[in-house]
């Protein structure tokens, strides 16, 4: 039981950014589908709130990857492919939320 706990955490580690960028794309997508029904400006607060609630959460396990890779123990390709992610999943965020920022003005 504890080696199968052990490989979930490790393939989670570098999946868990990718993870939170497509729950916060599903979550600008529904957003976007309904704002004819609730108005724009109560769901442009609410997008952003979103994208900045993801954007920390990215920041944090980006924060933690580069920890690890400066740790100075022996470094793997999951450390690295963890950072990756995050910095991928930070731009990923802001390029979804940006549209739906720009369609307000």
């Amino acid at each position: 039981m504890r080696a199968q706990n052990h490989l979930l955490r490790q393939l989670l580690q570098p999946s868990l950014p990718l993870l939170v960028w497509g729950v916060h794309f599903f979550f600008c997508y529904i957003v976007a589908a309904e704002q004819g029904r609730f108005g724009q400006a109560s769901l442009s607060w609410t997008v952003g709130i979103a994208s900045l609630l993801a954007l920390a959460l990215l920041t944090v396990l980006c924060w933690r990857a580069v920890r690890r890779l400066h740790a100075g123990g022996a470094i793997s390709m999951l450390d690295w492919a963890s950072a990756a992610c995050a910095v991928l999943g930070m731009i990923g965020v802001l390029l979804t939320c940006l549209p739906l920022v720009l369609l307000r003005y």
